[in-house]
C-alpha cells in the first residue's frame, strides 16, 4: 500500500530580528518572488530571537512600544533608539504574514515578561513565551527563549520592575524550570527553535569553514562553551525534524543523525574530527560528564522516533548578510493521525491557525505550582513531574479545553502600555509601570492555574535605577 504524502509548509526563517521588521518583511517578499512563491502562499515567518534589540548604531531596536521600554533592554544607552515595532503595536502597520518569535538577549524584557506563557506582541505577531509548544495546524513548534548562563540557570524568575542593572541581563537567561517542562514532551516535534545554538552542534557541520570565518568561535568550542547545554539537551531529547537558531550572527547548517538511547554528547564522542583540531581539544570533552538536574529528570520518550535533525542558524539583517531563508517543512505526522484531528481546521483564507498544544497545556498545568518568582526555586523532588500526573492533566485538558472548542489560540491582543508619543519626554533612568497583560490572565483562567504574573503591591516608575551607566 502506497504511503500517503506528508503535509508540508512554506515558511521563512530569520536569524536575529535586531530591530528591523520593515526590512525583514521586505526581504521575505523579495525572497518569495525569487523562489516563485507569493507572500500569500507563505504559512509563517519564524524569527529566532533578538526581536527587539541591537548593538548596532545604525539599526534601531524594534518591538519597543514606547520610549520607556528602551530602559528595560540590555543595550548600551548610546544605541537605544526607537525602531519600527511601535507602529505595529499601535495598529498603524500590520505584519503582512503571521510572525512567530522567541526571545533572545536584547529585548524590552518587561513586555516579554508580561507574556511568560506566550501571546500576541502585536496583531499577527506571536511570541512563544519563555518556553512553549504550539501548533500551526497539525505542525508542532517547540521554542525556548533567552540564552544560557550557568549562574542563573537554577534561579527562579525573580526579576520584577523596577529592574536593577543586573536584572535587565539576568531576566533573559534560560531557567531550568522551563527546560524541565520541555523535557516532559512525549510526542514528536516538527520544529525546534532557540536563540543560542545547541552546544556542540558546530561539530555536525562544516566546522573548519566556521572556525576560519569566526576564529573566536574555536576558542569557545575547544573549551566546550560554544552554544547552550540546555538547548543541546533538548535537541538530543526532542529530536525535531528541523532546528533553527540565531544569536551568533552567521549562517551555518548541520545535520545531526540521532541514535537510539544516545545523546549528542554520545554521538559527538564518535565523530571523526580532524587530528589538527582534535589535538587542541581537552580530553574531558570525550569523557563522561555529570548530568544536570534536568538531565536526571528525563529519558527518551518511545513516542519520539525521528533520527535526523536539520539545523540552520542565520545572521542578523544587514547588507550582504545571510539572515533569511525560505524552507519547505514536512510534518512528522501523517494526515489523518487521530491525535492531530483537532488541528486540521483552516481559516477562511485556506491557512492553518495557531493552536495550543494539548500535551503542553497538561505539562504547564501540572507544573504550575513549581513555578517560583521569588525566593528559592523548587527542589529537585518538588520538580519531579510523574507521567501519571501529566496524563491526569491531559484528560482534564481534553475535557475542559478541547471539548469546549478552546484549543485555537484566540486573537486577543490588547494594548496595555501606552503607544509611542513623539512629544513624550522620558528621563534616561526612568522605567515604566508594570502592566498586567490580559492575555496571560485569560490563559491562566482557561487552564485554571494561578496567575503569578499579576501585580502584587504598588508599582511605581519613580525610581533611581539606571540600567546602563
Amino acid at each position: 500500500m502506497e504511503t500517503p504524502p506528508k503535509l508540508s509548509l512554506k515558511i521563512a526563517v530569520e536569524g536575529c530580528g535586531h530591530g528591523s521588521l520593515d526590512e525583514i518583511y521586505k526581504a521575505v517578499e523579495v525572497s518569495c518572488e525569487c523562489r516563485g512563491w507569493t507572500m500569500k502562499q507563505l504559512d509563517f515567518l519564524l524569527i529566532c530571537g533578538d526581536f527587539q534589540g541591537t548593538f548596532s548604531p545604525t539599526i534601531p531596536p524594534s518591538a519597543v512600544r514606547n520610549m520607556l521600554d528602551l530602559n528595560c533592554m540590555s543595550v548600551p544607552r548610546r544605541y537605544r533608539k526607537l525602531g519600527d515595532f511601535h507602529a505595529y503595536y499601535s495598529g498603524e502597520k500590520r505584519a503582512p504574514v503571521l510572525t512567530i518569535v522567541i526571545g533572545g538577549n536584547h529585548e524590552a524584557s518587561n513586555y516579554l515578561f508580561e507574556l511568560y506563557y506566550g501571546g500576541w506582541l502585536a496583531p499577527n505577531i506571536y511570541y512563544m513565551g519563555a518556553a512553549n509548544v504550539i501548533r500551526y495546524g497539525p505542525f508542532r513548534i517547540a521554542g525556548l527563549s533567552g540564552i544560557f548562563k550557568q549562574s542563573d540557570y537554577d534561579q527562579p524568575h525573580y526579576e520584577r520592575l523596577p529592574y536593577g542593572p543586573n536584572d535587565v541581563r539576568s531576566i533573559y537567561h534560560v531557567r531550568d524550570h522551563d527546560v524541565m517542562k520541555l523535557l516532559k514532551i512525549c510526542q514528536p516535534v516538527d520544529i525546534g527553535v532557540s536563540h543560542d545554538w545547541p552546544r556542540r552542534v558546530e561539530w555536525f557541520g562544516d566546522y573548519k569553514k566556521l572556525f576560519r570565518e569566526r576564529g573566536h568561535f574555536f576558542e569557545s568550542a575547544k573549551v566546550d562553551k560554544l552554544g547552550s547545554p540546555p538547548a543541546e539537551q533538548l535537541l538530543s531529547y526532542l529530536r525535531p525534524t528541523y532546528w533553527f537558531s540565531g544569536h551568533m550572527h552567521i549562517k551555518f547548517s548541520a545535520t545531526v543523525q540521532h541514535e537510539i538511547n544516545t545523546t549528542i554528547d554520545d554521538i559527538f564522542k564518535k565523530l571523526t574530527i580532524s587530528e589538527d583540531i582534535r589535538c587542541q581539544l581537552p580530553k574531558s570533552m570525550f569523557q563522561a560528564v555529570p548530568t544536570s538536574k534536568s538531565q536526571r529528570l528525563s529519558s527518551l520518550s518511545p513516542g519520539i522516533t525521528n533520527d535526523t535533525t536539520k539545523f540552520l542558524a542565520l545572521d542578523k539583517p544587514g547588507p550582504g548578510r545571510e539572515f533569511l531563508e525560505l524552507v519547505e517543512v514536512q510534518s512528522c505526522f501523517d494526515k489523518g493521525n487521530g491525535s492531530t484531528n483537532e488541528y486540521f481546521q483552516k481559516k477562511s483564507e485556506g491557512k492553518f491557525a495557531l493552536y495550543y498544544d494539548e500535551e503542553w497545556l497538561a505539562i504547564t498545568r501540572a507544573s504550575a505550582d513549581m513555578l517560583t518568582l521569588q525566593g528559592r526555586p523548587a527542589s529537585l523532588v518538588q520538580q519531579t513531574l510523574k507521567a501519571r500526573t501529566i496524563e491526569t492533566n491531559l484528560c482534564w485538558v481534553k475535557e475542559n479545553v478541547t471539548a469546549k472548542g478552546l484549543l485555537k489560540i484566540p486573537e486577543n491582543f490588547g494594548r496595555h502600555a501606552p503607544v509611542y508619543d513623539s512629544a513624550e519626554q522620558v528621563k534616561l533612568d526612568e522605567q515604566p509601570l508594570e502592566f498586567p497583560n490580559s492575555q496571560t490572565d485569560s490563559f491562566c483562567r482557561m487552564i485554571e492555574i494561578p496567575n503569578k504574573f499579576s501585580i502584587g503591591g504598588d508599582v511605581s516608575n519613580d525610581n533611581d535605577w539606571i540600567v546602563f551607566g
